[in-house]
Order: structure tokens, then sequence, then C-alpha cells
């Protein structure tokens, strides 16, 4: 483990670390719950979510609470829920300026740290559960979330990709769950959802900033030591299998530009050469899925890769015009062919070890992108700063990644396009 981060058990299942830089001159406190994705609960956590980052026993009101943070120097407490490979990540932040910053020598950090723990511990309720007022308005807001994602059709098309991609999977779980499930929530069935994170689910707490945070692990040593602590719930992530035969998926629905997503899978586990073969293929400017697909045919308005390391999958999304749709697929899959065969010079190989260092460099710019760099290495349990890591990409032979690229199968083909098509 490098010793950058200093990451500690502080109670059953609640782990903290911290790192410090005094480079900065804000601190960020992150909780994350980790939990396997399920299409049962998931909703009722994106709701809970919302809930219990706006208020507390101490400021029931979302204004009350806003205020006060307005008078701390503008901090800010805030939510999320993600996917990470299969699992299900509830976040939970603060964020508030470095106390050797304050003006009349305010502890900060330390009431940044009780508030945020009043939200998490001490939520307001109502006959035991969360208020009917509070939870219908957050209800409200996942509906509207979701329908947001609905309306980008970009993410909308990559989320039903990886639905056929995963298929039977967690990872084929929408964080944000369904509007379906959405309507379904009550009070109750939210409180239930917000005990089991609390109680069951495994935690990390990550904080960065200048800050030692040695008060800050203590009181959520506090805490997490009152809280029933038991059954925690299986964290696994398994590699995705490749489908015996390649399953293809249209939908239709307004749209103004068609989309295109090609799922592949992979059982290669030298997982550096293919992200290098992600670079070389869709990862960059000077990758061949821009320069070929994109600019030299003008088949598709954008054309790049992803790659998930521990699924072991990789993605390439386009957006294109309808008659393009084919011609596009062809000129992806030959894309991926010149790659099997060699057909990438040494400078491709350059160019992407450079722009890893460029993506690598930055993620110490900030320090949400800092704690969202280690959160991904402890769910990998392989926890390396982005120095460490560069290095591991820095004498990747051209075999290696040839047989990365030739590991790789098609599994899922999704395309997005208009209802005139369809008449057409």
């Amino acid at each position: 483990m490098s010793n950058l981060i200093n990451r500690r058990r502080i109670a059953e299942g609640v782990y903290f670390s911290n790192i410090t830089d005094s480079r900065y001159k804000t601190n960020l406190i992150s909780v994350c719950f980790f939990s396997q994705l399920d299409a049962e609960t998931v909703t009722d956590m994106a709701v809970v979510s919302n809930l219990i980052s706006k208020s507390s026993a101490e400021y029931p009101e979302y204004r009350a609470l806003s205020n006060k943070l307005s008078r701390m120097y503008s901090a800010s407490i805030y939510s999320s829920v993600s996917r990470m490979h299969d699992l299900l990540c509830v976040q939970f932040s603060a964020n508030c300026l470095d106390d050797i910053y304050a003006l009349s020598g305010e502890k900060l950090t330390d009431e940044i740290t009780d508030i945020l723990i009043g939200c998490l511990t001490r939520p307001v309720t109502e006959n035991g559960v969360f208020t009917g007022k509070y939870t219908d308005l957050e209800r409200k807001t996942v509906i509207d979330n979701i329908k947001a994602e609905i309306n980008d059709k970009h993410s909308y098309s990559t989320t039903q990709a990886l639905k056929t991609l995963y298929e039977g999977e967690p990872a084929a779980v929408s964080p944000n769950g369904t509007i379906e499930k959405a309507e379904q929530i009550t009070p109750q069935s939210a409180f239930d959802a917000y005990k089991s994170c609390l109680e069951t689910m495994r935690c990390e707490i990550i904080c960065v900033g200048c800050n030692d945070f040695c008060a800050t692990a203590e009181k959520f040593a506090k805490a997490f030591g009152k809280i029933n602590r038991h059954d925690l719930k299986s964290c696994e992530i398994k590699a995705s299998p490749l489908k015996a035969k390649t399953r293809e998926v249209t939908e239709r629905m307004k749209v103004n530009q068609s989309k295109l997503v090609l799922g592949f899978k992979s059982e290669c586990d030298d997982f550096r050469a293919m992200d290098m073969f992600r670079l070389i293929y869709g990862g960059t400017p000077n990758s061949k899925l821009f320069l070929n697909v994109r600019e030299k045919l003008s088949l598709c308005y954008y054309c790049a890769a992803s790659y998930n390391d521990l699924k072991g999958s990789l993605i390439a999304y386009s957006g294109v015009e309808f008659e393009n749709i084919e011609k596009a697929r062809e000129a992806i899959l030959d894309q991926l062919e010149t790659m099997k065969r060699g057909d990438f010079t040494d400078e491709d190989i350059d160019n992407a070890v450079n722009s890893l260092k460029n993506d690598y460099n930055a993620v110490e710019d900030n320090t949400s992108s800092l704690a969202r760099w280690y959160f991904g290495q402890i769910i990998k349990n392989d926890v390396i700063t982005p120095a460490e890591a560069v290095q591991r990409y820095t004498d990747i032979s051209r075999e290696r990644i040839i047989k990365a690229a030739r590991s790789i199968k098609l599994d899922t083909v999704y395309v997005l396009t208009g209802m005139e098509e369809q008449e057409a």
C-alpha cells in the first residue's frame, strides 16, 4: 500500500482513510456505502441518498441546513448513487474550507464532520420513519432523474446496452432504479433501506485535504461504534461471461441521431495491456476509431471505447445517421481486426502512455477526483498512487497489446434509432 494514504479499520466493516496534502485549501470528507446492485432495493437507496443529505435532527428543514452551510464559508454536503462494476455506491460528501483559512479561527472541519454525522445517524423522522413530506419530494426527484437520463440519449443508449451486455448480473441494474419502483416507495420502505445501509453495507470513508483528520477519524469511530453493524452484505465482483451467441437489440423512439453500441467480452487478465489496447483503439483523439471511423470515413458524429477491467468488458459507442449504422458497425469491427493484426505503430503506443500520464496527473488536481481514485483502488484491492499506476504502463510490449486485442469477442450489439426508420 502506498504511504500516501493512511487506511485503517474503525468499526465492523467500516474503514477510514486520509490523504493529507498541504496543496489543498479545502477539506473533503466522503463516506461511501457499498453493496451488490439489487433491482429490488436500488431505487429506495436513491431516495435515501437524497433524504439524509439535506437535513438532520439538528437541522430539520432543508433551508436550515443550507443556511448553516452558507455561514461556514459556503461549505457543502451532497450525495450521489452510482454503479461500480457489480456494486452500488451510495456516497455522502462534505466540503469545507480548511481551518487555517477561517477568518475567526473557526474549527470548520470538526463542525462539518459533526453535521455530516448528524445527517447520517440522526435523520428527520416522524413516527419512527421518514416524513411523508420529504419522502414524496425526494421520490419525485428520483423519478425526474430517471426521466432526465432517458432524455440524454447518449447516456440512455449506454445504460440500455449495459443491461443486455450484463444480462442476469448485478451490473445490469441502473443505480437510479426505475420509475415503477420509485412510485411504490413509502416513508417506511425508505427508512428500512436507510437502516439496511447504515447497519449492513460495507463503508469506506476517505478524507482529502491539508487537515490531518485525526479528530475526524475519532468522531466517525465513535458514531459507528453506536450502530449495530451486522450481517454485512456481499461486495463480490465477477467477470462477465461471453454469451453463446451475439445478442442484437434495436430500440426505437423519437431521436435526431441514432446510437450504436457494441459490447465485447474478454478473458484477458492482463488489465494494463487491455487498457493500452482501449486507448489505441478508441480512447484518445489519436485512436483508430476517432481517426478512421469518424474522421476518415465520416460515418459517425463521435466514436470511442471504454473498458471495465473487473468485468472483463469493453464497449464501443457512437452517434450515427440511420443509413450509416451498418457501415459504422462494420468499420468499428474492422478497426478491431487491425489491432489484432498488430497494425499500430510505436507512436500509437507512446501517445497512449502520454494520454494516461495526463489523465493520472490530473487526478490530484482536486480533492474529489483523488477520493474517487482511491475508492476505485480500494475496491480493486490494489491501492497505489496515480504516479505508481503510470509506471505500470511504461514497459507494456506490442506483443502484450496484440494478445489482449485477440482475446476480445463481440457479445452485444445495441441500436437506438428513430420511429420513422421503422416505417421506412
